[in-house]
């Protein structure tokens, strides 16, 4: 797997195997940031299930100022640190070894909030329900932020956030992508 375009295009992600690390396909990744080009420039960026971190690498790539990269597996978040290394965006992006809704929490809790939060959680749990119902969670996101959701082609209709509207709907072979802002 490879980032798509920017400073780093032609980059390969390191994944470690045999972990059930599932990443976003090129050609859903593409069409995601088609639609971020001109929100993506300097914007804060936080992504829950990093697995590769390929959503926060290539935001980088295209431009991104932060990145806070959030992975439960200890064997998944050290590949991602080498990543990190060899990419030598150390500065500018921060490794929460950590489950996603503790992660998200304590970042309520500090006050941060990003432009942009990528969530593609294992597709077997219902954890994009868990941490859209936090009542807090809106409070992670700028006014006027986007939050991409990656999911099962075949998955229902999610319960938005309260001052959340759907605004992208795609369906990638298996895989659905949404997009959803803060108003």
């Amino acid at each position: 797997m490879r980032i798509i375009a920017g400073r780093f295009k032609g980059r390969r992600l390191a994944s470690p195997k045999g972990l059930g690390v599932r990443p976003t396909t090129d050609r859903a990744r593409e069409a995601v940031f088609s639609s971020l080009e001109r929100r993506i420039c300097g914007a804060k960026v936080l992504e829950l299930f990093a697995g590769t971190g390929a959503f926060s690498l290539e935001a980088l790539s295209r431009g991104a100022e932060h990145a806070v990269l959030v992975e439960k597996d200890r064997r998944t978040i050290e590949a991602l640190a080498r990543t990190v290394l060899s990419f030598k965006v150390e500065t500018s992006t921060t490794l929460l070894h950590m489950d996603a809704l503790k992660a998200a929490r304590k970042l309520q809790e500090s006050g941060s909030r990003f432009d942009v939060v990528f969530l593609d959680p294992p597709y077997e749990e219902d954890w994009i329900e868990k941490i859209l119902s936090d009542p807090r969670f809106g409070e992670l996101v700028e006014p006027e932020g986007l939050v991409i959701l990656e999911m099962p082609s075949a998955a229902g209709d999610i319960c938005l956030p309260a001052g959340f509207e759907k605004i992208f709907s795609r369906r990638y072979g298996r895989t659905l992508v949404e997009m959803i802002t803060r108003g």
